[in-house]
């Protein structure tokens, strides 16, 4: 009866899982830095409000960081390429000192979310077809 018990628990999904996957567009050139190579992702959700006869669309932009091998293929990346990314996502936090409007300093802790690429690729955009008159 163990057997089988540990066989089942064996053969489970991980409890815990973090996976992002991103297609969209490089927002700028991608920057290289020691050992990684960090850019930006634009991603774009459209909606339809209840009665209303207009769309409304809103742009996500993610900061997406590659490390090792991967860094020198994000690296060939140009602004405006349509890419698919996958990763995990992952948050740093670090402080901030601002100057408030009284003059005096103070530290704000900023906590910052980024894509930690485990592949990505460039991917082919679809051509519009052209329209034709007879």
């Amino acid at each position: 009866m163990n057997e089988a018990k540990n066989s089942a628990e064996t053969t489970a999904a991980p409890i815990y899982q973090n996976q992002v996957r991103l297609v969209g567009y490089i927002g700028k050139q991608p920057e290289r830095y020691e050992g990684r190579t960090v850019f930006t992702v634009a991603t774009q959700s459209s909606w339809k409000p209840v009665g209303s006869e207009e769309w409304k669309q809103e742009t996500e932009w993610h900061r997406v960081v590659a490390w090792g091998k991967l860094a020198a293929i994000g690296a060939e990346f140009v602004k405006g390429d349509y890419v698919s990314v996958e990763g995990e996502l992952r948050s740093s936090q670090y402080e901030r000192i601002i100057q408030a409007s009284s003059g005096t300093d103070a530290t704000v802790t900023i906590k910052a979310w980024q894509i930690r690429a485990r592949a990505m690729q460039k991917l082919e955009r679809k051509k519009k077809a052209l329209a034709v008159n007879a």
